[in-house]
């Protein structure tokens, strides 16, 4: 959900960038090359992030002009081992799967970015992106640090900034969690849906739920916030 614009963005498999009216009336689509399962936006800036499975890149996204401004290729070294990142092997799924900006005024990059690796292992990272401290076309991206909260296919993902917990939801057990930014799980939830790969929440409490065959599902979210 894109607060200052009043809409939505979802991406698809095969590069498919669309922005819709919360009725689901389409605005606008623009194509963009790779696997894209994952979308999020930066408030401070209005600008878009994509994760690409597979290649494992996060893609900046302007809206304004429907085009890639910069690339992001994540680093896969983490703590001495250089492939701890796996990379996609054949037509088997792997790779970032899900994305959330958490923004921070005191950080030097404007915040973090909190991304679900979908197998191999499947986990919670933080991510320093230089969105600030660089401005070539590309630039890598580093892994921080990994939550200890373990969870299978974590492949859909928002940030609440009321709670301060990362919305996740594991497509492989359809099960909605709240974990708060240490990896603690505060709450668990059965989902509805099937194969839920996106997931936000609009300015009026409703939940949208993005299902990788198709359709997005419009829910008012009862959870007491």
């Amino acid at each position: 959900f894109h607060a200052q614009r009043g809409t939505l963005f979802v991406v698809s498999d095969e590069g498919e960038v669309a922005e819709i009216k919360k009725d689901g009336t389409p605005i606008a689509n623009w194509m963009v090359k790779g696997d894209l399962e994952s979308i999020a936006v930066v408030f401070e800036t209005g600008l878009l992030y994509i994760g690409v499975e597979g290649e494992d890149v996060i893609l900046e996204f302007d809206p304004e002009r429907g085009e890639v401004r910069r690339r992001f290729p994540i680093n896969r070294e983490f703590k001495g081992d250089p492939n701890f990142l796996q990379k996609k092997v054949g037509e088997y799924d792997n790779g970032i799967e899900s994305l959330a900006f958490v923004a921070n005024a005191e950080h030097p990059e404007g915040g973090t970015f909190y991304v679900g690796n979908q197998w191999d292992p499947p986990m919670i990272m933080e991510v320093l992106v230089p969105l600030k401290s660089s401005r070539a076309a590309e630039a890598a991206a580093t892994i921080i640090r990994v939550l200890p909260f373990k969870m299978d296919d974590p492949a859909a993902m928002y940030y609440d900034p009321v709670t301060k917990r990362l919305n996740i939801v594991s497509d492989a057990d359809n099960i909605l969690v709240e974990v708060t930014l240490d990896g603690e799980m505060i709450k668990q939830y059965a989902f509805l849906g099937n194969e839920q790969e996106g997931l936000c929440r609009d300015d009026e409490g409703y939940l949208y739920i993005a299902q990788d065959k198709g359709g997005i599902i419009k829910v008012k979210d009862l959870r007491k916030r």
